[in-house]
């Protein structure tokens, strides 16, 4: 099965994350989570940043979503 298209995942993991902070910021993304994070960055083109909370992780999911627009914007 193939991926969808990164930019939908993006908006995707960037939901959950924002989700996730409103419930409980200082909790730790699961690991599922984690490499869902990482995976899509590498596909972006992009490392994603370590994140320990919830709302860290929201953080990086906005700063791929801004880079990518940058991307798009230069293109």
């Amino acid at each position: 099965m193939s991926r969808p298209d990164p930019k939908v995942e993006l908006k995707a993991l960037t939901a959950m994350a924002l989700d996730l902070t409103r419930v409980d910021p200082d909790r730790p993304p699961g690991e599922r989570l984690s490499r869902w994070h990482r995976e899509l960055a590498e596909v972006l083109g992009d490392e994603a940043r370590p994140a320990a909370t919830n709302r860290e992780l929201l953080r990086d999911a906005v700063r791929l979503t801004r880079a990518q627009q940058e991307l798009v914007s230069v293109s």
